[in-house]
């Protein structure tokens, strides 16, 4: 729910955030893909059209990359045991192929720096080097810790 809300997620709690994802799922108002390994559950990329996720628009220093229908990927996890095996790199050709089928025309994302002292786990956003692999372009930094990249599909 981070990137569902804007502002005041400090105060929100947990049961309100499940029960507000859960809602969010049941009218069709947030997107992912999961990844499996063998019938389990390994990964996930959550992605969005961008009022679906204005958390970054307020972010300082932001300033979208694109005027028009913009799409964002924002999160991935991966199960501890999974990491280093390809789970990011699948579910990112998971939300490009669901974007592109749906005529999503310019995506972005905003992964975290690796150079800067971070543990594994700070890593959700993805790094510079899954989206460079994937095509997308560097646009510009977002803060101390982030970069904006961008991919027209």
């Amino acid at each position: 729910m981070f990137y569902h809300v804007a502002r005041g997620w400090r105060e929100r709690s947990r049961a309100q955030n499940k029960a507000e994802k859960h809602t969010l799922v049941e009218h069709r108002k947030a997107h992912g893909v999961l990844v499996y390994h063998r019938g389990r559950p390994v990964g996930w990329c959550q992605f969005g059209p961008s009022k679906e996720l204005p958390r970054i628009d307020n972010m300082r220093d932001y300033a979208p990359s694109h005027q028009g229908d913009l799409w964002r990927i924002t999160c991935f996890f991966t199960d501890r045991d999974y990491r280093r095996k390809g789970v990011a790199r699948a579910a990112l050709n998971g939300a490009i192929r669901y974007m592109k089928e749906r005529g999503v025309e310019v995506v972005e994302a905003y992964p975290v720096d690796p150079k800067r002292r971070h543990s594994s786990d700070m890593f959700w956003n993805g790094t510079p080097d899954l989206f460079d692999s994937a095509g997308f372009t560097k646009v510009c930094k977002l803060g101390r810790e982030r970069w904006i990249f961008k991919k027209t599909l």
